[in-house]
């Protein structure tokens, strides 16, 4: 006899909910993000495949959590990747729409959260949240 239970099958459905991923760009049409992946590619392959493995996760829900992700404030989170001794932080804000746009990346070299690197985040969320207005 088999037994079929319905709730395990819409937790699952919600879990697996997938995420459009967007990098921000500039007034110049030109995205600091994808650059820097680009020359990270050429100097740090390892780091790299780590770092493209952590975006791609960044489209299913389940991820937005610690360890991978981590609150930090209204409307900024950081993807949290770890390749041998590198660190390196991507800030990411979410819009309506499962949608997902990296911010901001960046190599980390000490613990704490360096305040230059939040607040480029920040200027460019602005920068977002005013193109949502126009």
């Amino acid at each position: 006899m088999l037994i079929f239970r319905v709730d395990l099958y819409i937790n699952i459905d919600i879990i697996i909910m997938e995420f459009e991923i967007f990098f921000y760009k500039d007034e110049d049409d030109i995205s600091p993000i994808e650059e820097f992946l680009e020359k990270l590619r050429r100097t740090n392959l390892v780091l790299w495949k780590q770092t493209s493995r952590g975006i791609e996760k960044l489209r299913v829900k389940a991820y937005h959590t610690e360890p991978l992700s981590k609150y930090l404030e209204p409307g900024l989170w950081e993807l949290r990747i770890k390749a041998r001794t590198d660190i390196l932080r991507i800030v990411y804000t979410f819009q309506k729409g499962k949608i997902v746009i990296l911010l901001h990346i960046f190599i980390k070299k000490q613990q704490k959260m360096p305040g230059r690197e939040l607040k480029e985040a920040r200027k460019r969320l602005k920068e977002i949240k005013l193109e949502e207005v126009n």
